[in-house]
């Protein structure tokens, strides 16, 4: 179709506007260091094809079968295959290690720092029964604690569960999973227990039930609290900050159950890590129970999925505080894991940085335990473990668990405190960073008693 000669000359020269507007925008976004740029959108392919992988990551050793699901798309980066400017990072001095807590046989897990940057929010794990049939089964804690003046105060009881419990700093409250347990059926000697989401605003006896009969354990609680998510039948269930229900949004995870390898007939169980500043959560399934997990990113808002190639899978993860960056502890083979990795995703290129945190001269097993991002959202502290090839488990003289600074840019990593042993479960969490960067809160076991160390940090310059 021919356009007159006056809309055919008006049209030349809108199209040579938006050339130029595109080519500005591209020498600007290039141009911008991390600290400028806003905070790293996953972007959401609307042609990709099932299966293909973005050469921004990395590819997998070995390519999955689909035998019960389909595969999502491959996510994609807005700068991918393109460099950014990196800011100089800040140097970091750590105190002695300070024993605060000795509890013996009880143990802690050290969920977060609260936005004062005194309180932390930790679960104990209650050794003694408290009474009645259901009470046989080991309780837990959940508490906020200051660990400069050494006070508590109990927010919950629970069963015992490594989900953790998440602070509403808005309300002041703590929502946390929970396992209803129902008794052991006589037949079967099995456990019979349903899933639980709870809110507390400060008094165990008074806590608030807000769903049960969940599929899933894992709850995610967006930067700030405005809104809270958690698995339910076939649906993302979703809160507002005040924890009443919105409208929720279709989600069956069964669908990219695609993997071959399954060990079990039990399907995998997720977690979640929400990414600050945007609707997109990282929703990841370990491999115990399969041969390879899963990495996905789900939109909140519309169900959405697409999948993250990490070259391997999470057994934990978190967010930078600017939202640009996911670490994960990542491994490659099914429980027990022979070893594990420090890997970091940058959200904006696509780009993944790994490192084995521990010394790769030393030959053994190598593992991270556990990890936590600095404020800088750049450096991470993290406690690295090395096996050597003889080691048994009827000494632990061989046994180096070590707490280490690791650079997310350059993979450096170094040995904060090489005298001290420090010690992280995997499964829990076992160390934080305040939000103003000034406190460290980690576990410190010795062989007999169960000990939480503090330490102070100090920024020496940028």
């Amino acid at each position: 179709m021919k356009l007159p000669h006056n809309l055919k000359g008006l049209f030349e020269i809108l199209l040579v506007l938006g050339m130029l507007l595109l080519t500005l925008l591209f020498f600007v976004t290039r141009s911008q260091s991390p600290e400028m740029q806003p905070t790293a959108t996953i972007l959401w392919p609307t042609s990709t094809p099932l299966g293909a992988r973005s050469n921004a990551v990395v590819s997998p050793t070995t390519a999955p079968v689909i035998v019960n699901g389909k595969e999502p798309p491959a996510c994609a980066f807005p700068l991918a295959q393109t460099t950014t400017v990196e800011s100089k990072p800040e140097e970091y001095t750590f105190s002695e290690p300070k024993v605060v807590l000795d509890a013996h046989s009880n143990l802690y897990d050290i969920v977060e720092w609260l936005p004062d940057n005194q309180q932390v929010l930790i679960t104990q794990d209650l050794q003694n029964s408290i009474g009645g049939e259901s009470d046989k089964f080991l309780r837990q804690s959940i508490e906020l604690y200051d660990p400069q003046t050494g006070q508590s105060k109990v927010y919950a009881i629970r069963h015992h569960t490594d989900e953790p419990p998440s602070w509403q700093p808005d309300s002041n409250t703590v929502v946390y999973p929970d396992m209803n347990i129902l008794g052991i059926d006589s037949k079967t000697h099995q456990l019979k227990f349903t899933r639980q989401v709870w809110v507390s605003h400060g008094d165990p006896k008074a806590a608030q039930m807000l769903a049960d009969n969940l599929p899933q354990l894992p709850l995610a609680v967006k930067l700030g609290g405005s809104e809270t998510v958690y698995l339910s039948a076939k649906q993302l269930s979703r809160l507002d900050g005040s924890l009443k229900a919105i409208p929720s949004v279709p989600f069956d995870p069964t669908q990219w159950d695609y993997a071959k390898g399954r060990r079990s007939e039990i399907p995998p169980s997720y977690k979640m890590a929400w990414q600050p500043g945007t609707a997109l959560i990282f929703l990841y399934a370990d491999g115990v129970f399969r041969f390879d997990g899963y990495t996905f990113i789900l939109n909140t808002d519309t169900g959405q999925v697409c999948e993250l190639n990490l070259g391997g899978w999470a057994t934990k993860a978190h967010w930078s505080s600017n939202g640009r960056y996911l670490a994960i502890i990542r491994t490659h083979d099914h429980f027990p894991i022979s070893s594990s990795d420090l890997a970091v995703l940058d959200t904006a290129t696509g780009n993944v940085t790994t490192t084995g945190v521990t010394s790769s001269k030393l030959e053994g097993k190598h593992f991270v335990d556990d990890m936590v991002w600095a404020p800088d959202n750049r450096h991470l502290s993290a406690v690295g473990r090395f096996l050597p090839f003889q080691y048994t488990n009827q000494s632990d003289k061989n046994v180096e668990s070590r707490l280490y600074l690791v650079d997310s840019s350059s993979g450096q990593s170094d040995d904060i405190l090489p005298t001290y042993t420090f010690y992280a479960d995997s499964l829990k969490s076992s160390l934080a960073w305040s939000p103003d960067s000034s406190k460290l809160l980690i576990r410190c076991p010795t062989m007999i008693d169960e000990r939480i160390c503090f330490i102070l940090v100090q920024k020496t310059g940028k």
